[in-house]
């Protein structure tokens, strides 16, 4: 591979002869992830320098070479700043909580030692990862996030760290619910690392970048996805192209493409390895789809990653998919485990998450008023935490159980107008541009004709449901579309008009199936 500003960055720092030796490791290797490879094969098998040595340790711990990292860690044990790169930052609150404590101790002790001010520098900044804005406080972020920023302004050679500082500054604005003002400082952080070739922290902020415009402009997000899986794959880290497929299956997700979102992180899956993270999100697709038998299997399968059980997702999740599944009195047993641990966290969005669930429960149990209670307090959560994932999800359970109760209403007159819960849905899926969330409103707008045997507007809005889009992230969601309009192209051919009970107890059949 050519010469790159990740690695000569840190040229102003070393002697000449590492210099060289990285010159020659990095004409003999092929990609970035080659490089840290064959610069960690070096320092292990020969006496180097400490700067060489930590910067080994450092890029170890950026391609997440678990095994490597350890090697180092053993082989320089009693260099002090080496040790804070032996942890494993591969999830954004698992290893931070797991890790936090170990991570800040080992930079204070090496702090202690006699390090020069670029270490420092790149120290506070690994102190703030574990402080990522959606786990933990902002204080906590920024303290060591200033730290970093007084030795760049002190001293302008450490500026190489610019862009990084960008990647936080950012992050801080995002925890403040700021999306908007994220936004320039990733854009500048970006740009700064192009013109000087790092690829490493152009990455840090495209990613940052496209996962803040996911619940902004998802098709934006989509479009700088692409890029980074181009990137990804041009540095070859296995975690990086992991972790673009993982991120951008959020972005499909929350568009409402499921069938791409499950693909990329089944990719990801193969590329990096399973965890808790991607089977807990393929349990959450499967559950908004219906699918309790798939959706308990992912769930089944985080549990068996997560080391720590006292994180309320693994439950909350394993509690959907058993109420998707008809088991509603172990999906109360698992809500009954989810909350204490919620009260505990503060997690604000896994509360939304448990109020959603316990209206799915009331929902299949027949008590609609109740389901309605415990899901409008669910969507009013959602709507001041998110506008994404959750907020679709709510919202389509809330149109089911709005449109179950108007079914259930002895008013049979036909004309009549859907409810505020199915128009909020059709708005917000509208206003974000979510093509499959759109098309899934679509077949419960259609429902509700078809329960006030309005069969043609049932039809049409079917019909004009499939012209939304024919990506191939809403393949299914396209074949229930094309199922119903042959259903109600057999209806119609007939002159039937089911009643509403029929058509409530057919649709039910149809989604459980």
């Amino acid at each position: 591979m050519e010469s790159m500003g990740t690695i000569t960055k840190y040229y102003p720092f070393i002697d000449e002869e590492s210099k060289a030796m990285l010159n020659v490791l990095m004409e003999g290797s092929s990609s970035y992830y080659d490089f840290v490879k064959r610069l960690s094969a070096f320092v292990l098998d020969n006496d180097v320098s400490v700067n060489l040595a930590y910067l080994a340790a450092v890029q170890a711990w950026w391609a997440r070479t678990e095994d490597t990292m350890k090697q180092i860690q053993e082989r320089y044990r009693e260099v002090p700043c080496v040790r804070p790169w032996g942890h494993l930052h591969a999830t954004t609150g698992t290893d931070q909580a797991a890790h936090h404590d170990a991570v800040v101790k080992a930079i204070e002790e090496a702090m202690d030692c006699s390090l020069e001010d670029w270490m420092k520098a790149e120290l506070y900044l690994l102190h703030a990862f574990y402080h990522w804005p959606s786990h933990g406080d902002i204080p906590s972020l920024v303290e060591p996030l200033e730290k970093a920023k007084d030795l760049i302004e002190a001293n302008p050679v450490l500026n190489c760290f610019e862009p990084l500082v960008c990647t936080f500054e950012a992050m801080v604005k995002r925890r403040e619910s700021d999306k908007m003002g994220a936004i320039p400082d990733y854009q500048r952080g970006q740009q700064i690392a192009e013109a000087r070739d790092d690829s490493l922290y152009r990455y840090m902020n495209l990613i940052g970048l496209a996962n803040t415009l996911r619940d902004l402009n998802t098709q934006e997000s989509l479009t700088l996805f692409e890029e980074l899986y181009d990137l990804a794959l041009d540095l070859q880290v296995p975690y990086f192209v992991a972790e673009v497929l993982n991120d951008s299956a959020l972005t499909f997700e929350t568009a409402g493409e499921y069938d791409l979102a499950i693909s990329c992180h089944q990719e990801g899956i193969k590329v990096f390895g399973g965890g808790d993270g991607p089977s807990l999100i393929l349990s959450r697709i499967y559950s908004a789809l219906g699918e309790g038998r798939l959706a308990l299997e992912w769930a089944n399968d985080a549990f068996q990653y997560a080391e720590n059980r006292e994180i309320p997702s693994l439950y909350l999740r394993k509690a959907w998919a058993l109420a998707v599944s008809d088991m509603l009195e172990e999906a109360e047993d698992n809500l009954d485990i989810a909350h204490p641990l919620i009260m505990r966290t503060g997690g604000v969005g896994e509360l939304a998450y448990y109020y959603h669930i316990l209206g799915i429960i009331e929902f299949k149990r027949g008590n609609l008023l109740a389901a309605l209670d415990f899901l409008e307090q669910a969507h009013e959560i959602t709507e001041q935490v998110t506008r994404g994932i959750s907020q679709s999800n709510v919202l389509l359970d809330l149109a089911r159980v709005e449109i179950a109760i108007d079914s259930h209403s002895k008013d049979g007159t036909s004309g009549a107008t859907p409810g505020v819960w199915l128009s909020k849905l059709e708005e917000h899926a509208r206003e974000c541009d979510y093509p499959g969330v759109r098309m899934l409103a679509a077949l419960l707008r259609s429902e509700f004709y078809q329960n006030h045997g309005q069969l043609g507007d049932a039809h049409a809005t079917l019909v004009d449901a499939l012209d939304i889009t024919d990506s191939l992230g809403v393949k299914t969601i396209r074949k229930r579309i094309s199922d119903r309009i042959q259903e109600l192209d057999l209806l119609l051919s007939e002159g039937a008009v089911p009643s509403k009970s029929e058509t409530v107890h057919r649709r039910r059949s149809s989604r459980s199936s």
